[in-house]
């Protein structure tokens, strides 16, 4: 038997390994090639340009011109269909997803950081299987976990908790984390855009649809913020 066909580049295959490379930014057929398929890279450019053109809906695709005779084509993944997927399964508000699709830019540089600390750990990444969805879906989680502590938490609290974010992630999942000081500039920026309602709203949605292994870790560092802050109240009481 063959693999199963797959009509969503959110869902698997390679266009869902394509997806999540190209969703930080434009990329060249070659890189985006590089960093999701075994074997040459230029061999297999053509490929992906092709799975590209193929799947539109969720690429752009633009052509640099490199020097006058050499032209280049740059793919990116279009945010609208992750957006609309994740709106429908964690029935987000029109409120939260106007407040996602302001927050986009800053999410692929999230992204953008995100896969290039994972590849760090893990260089074969996404050469093999990924759901580009539960990818993004996971992320984005940390991502409103990390603004919420930032929009509503001491700051003594919130830099426990990213301590405990920092040497969890990559202990438990193997992965890069979401703890450098450029992502925690970018998640500041969504706590100051968006009000702490909306955070906290979108958090528990998104939190309910994450998967098993982020679950745990969620868990694990709501439990060190609970037992941070009730270290607070017992000094505060002794003082």
């Amino acid at each position: 038997m063959g693999r199963p066909r797959i009509t969503d580049p959110l869902e698997g295959g390679l266009a869902s390994r394509v997806y999540l490379a190209a969703f930080p930014c434009f990329r060249s057929c070659y890189l985006i090639a590089k960093m999701v398929v075994s074997g040459s890279a230029v061999n297999s450019s053509g490929r992906i340009l092709k799975l590209a053109l193929k799947f539109d809906g969720h690429f752009d695709i633009k052509d640099e011109r490199v020097t006058m005779h050499r032209v280049r084509t740059l793919i990116m993944s279009k945010a609208e269909p992750f957006i609309s997927k994740l709106a429908t399964e964690c029935q987000l508000s029109p409120d939260e997803v106007e407040a996602l699709k302001s927050f986009v830019p800053n999410f692929r540089k999230i992204m953008g950081a995100y896969v290039d600390l994972t590849l760090r750990r893990k260089p074969d990444y996404l050469k093999h299987e990924v759901k580009a969805f539960e990818e993004l879906l996971n992320a984005l989680c940390l991502t409103l976990y990390i603004a919420r502590l930032c929009s509503r938490a001491s700051p003594q609290a919130t830099d426990f908790s990213l301590s405990m974010l920092g040497v969890t992630l990559p202990v438990v999942l193997g992965t890069g984390g979401l703890c450098n000081e450029e992502i925690l500039h970018f998640t500041r920026d969504l706590a100051n855009i968006t009000s702490q309602k909306t955070l906290t709203d979108m958090y528990i949605k998104v939190r309910k649809a994450i998967s098993p292994q982020y679950d745990m870790v969620m868990t694990m560092l709501e439990g060190f913020e609970k037992y941070y802050k009730e270290l607070e109240k017992h000094v505060m009481k002794r003082n």
